[in-house]
This record gives C-alpha cells, sequence and structure tokens, in this order.
C-alpha cells in the first residue's frame, strides 16, 4: 500500500467522521434545542465537505504529477547524508538500534493504552446510558416544547 492511499484513506475517514459528528448534532439539537448544536453540526458539514475538496484536488494533482515522477523528484532533492545512517543499515546488534527499539516500543504502548482508554470510557458510557434507560432516569431540561417544568 502506498502512502497516497493511507492519505486518502485518512481523508475519507475523517469526512465520515464529520458527516457522523454532523448527525449527532442535529439528533442532539432535535432533543434539546440549544444553538450550540446548530454551531457544531454547522461545522461538522463544512469541514466535511472541505474534506471532500480537498480529497478531490489531491487526487487530480497526484494523476497528474505521477507517482513516478513524485519519486524521481525527491530522491534527486535528496542529500546521500540523509538516506541511510548506521541505525538502519549498520551493525544490527548495537546499544543505539536497541534504544531506538525500546522507544518506538515505549510510543506505540503509550498509543494502545491512550486509545484502550478511550474504548473502555466509550463502553462505560454506554453502559451507564443503557443502565439509565433501564431504570427510566429522566434527564432534566428534556421536556418538550409544550410542557412546562415544574419548580
Amino acid at each position: 500500500m502506498s502512502l497516497r492511499f493511507f492519505h486518502i484513506l485518512f481523508i475519507t475517514l475523517s469526512a465520515l467522521m464529520c458527516l457522523v459528528v454532523g448527525l449527532w448534532a442535529l439528533d442532539a439539537y432535535r432533543t434539546d434545542g440549544s444553538p450550540s448544536w446548530v454551531g457544531l453540526m454547522a461545522l461538522a458539514f463544512v469541514g466535511g465537505a472541505l474534506l471532500v475538496v480537498y480529497g478531490n484536488r489531491f487526487l487530480q494533482k497526484t494523476r497528474k504529477l505521477g507517482v513516478a515522477w513524485l519519486l524521481v523528484a525527491g530522491t534527486l532533492g535528496m542529500p546521500s547524508d540523509v538516506l541511510a545512517c548506521t541505525v538502519c543499515l549498520g551493525n544490527t546488534s548495537s546499544l543505539l538500534r536497541d534504544g531506538m527499539n525500546m522507544g518506538i516500543l515505549a510510543l506505540l504502548g503509550f498509543a494502545l493504552f491512550m486509545i484502550v482508554s478511550f474504548a473502555a470510557f466509550f463502553v462505560y458510557l454506554w453502559r451507564k446510558a443503557a443502565q439509565a434507560a433501564r431504570s427510566g432516569f429522566h434527564v432534566p431540561g428534556s421536556e418538550s416544547q409544550g410542557e412546562t417544568a415544574h419548580a
């Protein structure tokens, strides 16, 4: 898989995420009526539209330039000193390479910890919402427009 593919993939996923956030904000606005949801909805839809435009222009530009031309231009513009270092091509049992590998593992571990933490938080919220729905919990301020709140 190429870098271009990943770029297009992440642009597509980001645009879809903007669409989902916009629809979520629309649903929240229908239930709550707060104007801040309209702002979030507009921001999400505009951001998603801009991502679609950006993705389209990126595809056109890379088709025009061609991947081979980009590779040739990139390799000609780089000095030979930065093409490889002894860590990558040198002694595979050096302390420098071991330190680099430990750093990579530490960063991957931190990223994994954060992803699992976010997932656990959303599972927690999902369970609490299901528990509240089963117990008939009533959220203050969720009355319809025709009803009046009792003080």
